[in-house]
């Protein structure tokens, strides 16, 4: 099968993930002809990282992977409380 020269016609879409709890945000997108994965934070969209990749699955990897460690960043906190409360019974 030959592969056309054409870029698919949603190459360009912005792609938004959101945390569970809704407080961070990753978007990927095209930018100065590379691939921008950025994460904000909630409400106020401020900028936490940004990272640059010359290919769009590696941007999209990267931004699956940031959301799936902040998804287990908010487990270990409430694990990490939950700790502690069996620490003050003694």
């Amino acid at each position: 099968m030959a592969i056309s020269g054409r870029r698919k016609f949603d190459d360009d879409k912005v792609v938004k993930y959101e945390t569970a709890e809704k407080d961070f945000e990753v978007e990927v997108s095209r930018t100065l002809n590379k691939w921008c994965v950025t994460v904000y934070q909630m409400p106020d969209r401020q900028i936490l990282v940004q990272d640059f990749f010359p290919e769009r699955w590696k941007a999209l990897a990267r931004a699956q992977d940031f959301l799936r460690l902040l998804n287990q960043r908010k487990k270990k906190e409430e694990e990490g409380l939950a700790g502690n409360r069996d620490d003050d019974d003694f």
